[in-house]
């Protein structure tokens, strides 16, 4: 099942992006709009609100907006800071896909690679 905004997160979208409501309402009923790249700029846009007022620390925020958005925190830290999730790396040599810890391990080779590379006399 695909998610939808919400008519919160529509009327909050046209606030942050100043295009008026119907706009917003038409674009989204042909699927046009990303609703995970919406709710990421909405929630961008409420973390730096608050920061802004100076009251509430960024882990207080954050926590408020995982609750509010039924997200985990590491998600919404994922969000606000614009890390990516699992970085994709590829091997040097045949370009298969190897873990982080692989991929700086053995120098950004494979395992595969790695063995073609071993001298046996």
């Amino acid at each position: 099942m695909k998610k939808t905004l919400t008519n919160r997160e529509k009327e909050k979208l046209s606030r942050i992006l100043e295009i008026d409501g119907p706009t917003i309402e038409k674009l989204s009923e042909h699927d046009v709009l990303d609703t995970s790249a919406c709710r990421a700029a909405i929630i961008r846009s409420e973390y730096m609100e608050i920061k802004n007022q100076g009251r509430h620390h960024g882990g207080h925020i954050a926590r408020a907006l995982a609750d509010a958005y039924g997200l985990s925190l590491s998600a919404i830290e994922l969000i606000i800071y614009k890390k990516e999730a699992n970085k994709k790396f590829a091997c040097t040599c045949c370009g298969s896909p190897v873990s982080k810890y692989k991929f700086t391990r053995y120098g950004g080779l494979c395992d595969a690679c790695l063995v073609r590379q071993v001298k046996i006399e």
